[in-house]
């Protein structure tokens, strides 16, 4: 029956009982239906209500219209509001799709409306879990927690360990794992870590706007880290980062870093480490013990949910795991080779003096021109050979130069002497490549094929005491000393058979 305000039913009450007017007149006066004047003194004959009517408005409206008693418990079956909430979770599955397999069960079952409605009202009352409706297998937030934790080496040392935080949203299954910092090699290793120890791969990356994930931090359009966007290609995955200062787009690594520094972090507080392997074990087996732990207002635990709904889900791991790499602006100089690390790696010489994108792993080297590689060397280590050139590289010119090598200049300074040949090393160690003294020594060779070994000799010796070790200077002294040489006068030779100088000039022997 329509409720009715209970000050017209009060009325209505009154002009029955006190003025003894019929229903039809009653409903007239009140401006209500004849049913609904009817159901009022029915009801209160039933309860035996006489006037003066003492009953307050609650009272009355108790009586009149007295709730349903278990009316839908009784002529509806209720919907199984765990398992809608579990398949909520799987990708393309809606409540609309939910609601109409309830129907096919339950023919005489609630409506689409009052579906929703429970269904909302039991989010609300799980609400630690379930503030926001999360896809298996489509996320996974990242972030570091708060606390650390240390370690003392057997030096006595005290070191400082960061702590990485990676959960999936929809299970609610967590991966943590120490680190000695939180640069960008030790972010990049905790997503690969944490990839394989999900067996698989979420479609969305979702970190907070750290510089090691996000370079520029806009509102609209932030701009993602190199190596982290790199990263998340060899995965197939996209990065989502979190909006600045709103952190309930990731409330669920909020929630899981809380566990983490509460559950892992402060239950080992008091132990003492000496490793950091020691530490990091440690760890482990806590994360273990907090995702098998069961909820509390759910039924199962973070592993069973993980692998009922969300493992299936995730995209499958790629043959090999992804290698670290730094990705550095480079300009390769008129020699056409760039550096990277202190090593120095040959272009193509057409693209000398470009600008263009190195790219380095710990075993392999790069180098990009919009966005075309161009070349690729195995990672050079090496402290004493620190040119790598391809002879494709070289223009033709050069090419007839590649075979110039220390040992080639050596043996041919052996020629002239023991003293030309410590001055040619002694040039070439004196440069920081032995490469860059080539010309110089070239040089200095040429013009002792002109002169005797002995004067070839004699200015290495002097250019060695003066620690001459350029050409000018060299070329200087060397005209120096040969000049004196060929300057000296030359020793009369005496013999029978050779008329002197004074046969010609009239003397007594002419």
């Amino acid at each position: 029956m329509r409720r009715v305000d209970m000050e017209k039913a009060r009325e209505a009450l009154r002009q029955h009982f006190e003025l003894g007017l019929s229903q039809r007149e009653i409903a007239r006066a009140l401006n209500i239906s004849l049913g609904m004047v009817s159901g009022i003194i029915t009801k209160a004959r039933e309860a035996n209500i006489k006037y003066p009517i003492t009953l307050n408005n609650k009272e009355l409206g108790s009586i009149l219209y007295p709730p349903s008693k278990n009316v839908c418990e009784n002529k509806y079956a209720e919907p199984d509001l765990e398992y809608i909430h579990r398949e909520m979770k799987k990708k393309g599955v809606t409540l609309t799709l939910l609601w109409e397999e309830y129907k096919e069960a339950n023919p005489d079952g609630f409506m689409f409306t009052q579906f929703c409605k429970r269904y909302r009202d039991f989010r609300k009352q799980n609400d630690v879990y379930m503030r926001k409706v999360y896809k298996a297998g489509e996320c996974v937030m990242v972030d570091w927690a708060g606390l650390t934790m240390s370690f003392t080496d057997k030096d006595g040392e005290l070191h400082i360990v960061y702590i990485f935080v990676a959960a999936l949203p929809a299970s609610a299954y967590l991966y943590v794992e120490p680190f000695m910092d939180m640069q960008e090699p030790s972010w990049i290793a905790a997503h690969v870590n944490a990839f394989e120890y999900f067996g698989g791969v979420p479609r969305i990356i979702t970190p907070d706007c750290t510089r090691t994930a996000i370079t520029k931090s806009t509102y609209y359009d932030p701009e993602e880290n190199r190596t982290y966007a790199e990263m998340a290609r060899h995965y197939r995955a996209a990065i989502i980062p979190a909006r600045p200062y709103k952190p309930r787009d990731k409330s669920p690594v909020e929630e899981g870093v809380q566990h983490a520094e509460r559950r892992i972090i402060a239950r080992l507080r008091k132990r003492q480490f000496l490793s950091f392997e020691e530490l990091r074990s440690a760890v482990k087996d806590e994360l273990e013990v907090v995702n098998n732990a069961n909820f509390k207002k759910m039924p199962g635990s973070r592993a069973s949910v993980f692998n009922e709904i969300e493992k299936p889900r995730l995209m499958p791991l790629p043959p090999r795991r992804y290698e670290y790499a730094i990705w550095k602006t480079v300009k390769p100089g008129l020699d056409y080779h760039f550096e990277y690390d202190e090593h120095f790696y040959s272009i193509p010489f057409q693209y000398a003096g470009k600008i263009m994108e190195a790219r380095a792993t710990i075993s392999t080297v790069e180098v990009f021109y919009e966005h075309e590689r161009i070349a690729s060397y195995a990672r050079n280590y090496s402290k004493t050979r620190r040119y790598i050139t391809l002879p494709e590289h070289m223009p033709s010119h050069h090419r007839a130069m590649a075979d110039w090598t220390p040992e080639r200049f050596e043996r041919w300074a052996n020629k002239f002497g023991c003293h030309t040949h410590s001055y040619i090393c002694f040039l070439m160690k004196g440069r920081q490549h032995p490469e860059q003294a080539f010309k110089t020594c070239a040089g200095i060779l040429r013009l002792g094929e002109s002169v005797a070994p002995d004067v070839m000799e004699a200015v290495c010796k002097e250019s060695l005491k003066k620690n001459i070790y350029t050409y000018k200077y060299f070329n200087m002294l060397f005209k120096s000393i040969s000049s004196k040489n060929n300057n000296m006068e030359p020793i009369p030779i005496k013999h029978a058979n050779l008329r002197g100088s004074s046969y010609y000039g009239g003397g007594i022997n002419a």
